[in-house]
């Protein structure tokens, strides 16, 4: 199941960046402006990535403290 997901994880990455490559070539855009424009869009969905696990990290940190609090009383 983990190398399915892995691969439609990748599949997806290909085909975001063929769009994008493909959009570029279709306004003609150059090619620094379109690797500029690909590595911002990498930045931006890794920003969002490590905000979901630091969101999930949180979460799982404050349900451990109020189990641990609640297990004393």
């Amino acid at each position: 199941m983990r190398s399915s997901l892995a691969r439609t994880v990748l599949l997806g990455c290909l085909a975001a960046g063929a769009g994008i490559w493909w959009l570029g070539r279709a306004y003609e855009v150059e090619d620094s402006m379109l690797l500029g424009h690909l590595l911002a869009s990498v930045a931006f969905i890794a920003g969002l990535a490590v905000l979901g696990v630091a969101g999930a990290a949180g979460v799982w940190y404050l349900r451990r403290r109020w189990l641990s609090r609640r297990a004393r009383r």
